[in-house]
């Protein structure tokens, strides 16, 4: 199956999504409250136990006035 060729993404994603919340020493919950969503939610996605949407990542790009494609990489 084609899937297996590829890491999982959003592992990947949820670690850049940590890095940048700490390069910009934020906590969850400032974290949160900039891009718009809960503390929670912003917990779950650092633990890969929910997968970010498109729209999500996105809106954290232009926020943070970065390329979307930095979250792929690993």
């Amino acid at each position: 199956m084609l899937r297996e060729n590829y890491p999982n993404y959003y592992e990947i994603i949820s670690g850049n999504l940590k890095e940048l919340r700490l390069s910009h020493k934020l906590s969850q919950e400032k974290f949160a409250e900039i891009i718009g969503c809960s503390r929670e939610y912003i917990s779950r996605l650092e633990n890969n136990k929910e997968q970010i949407s498109l729209q999500m990542l996105l809106n954290i790009s232009k926020i943070f006035e970065l390329k979307p494609e930095i979250f792929f990489n690993y």
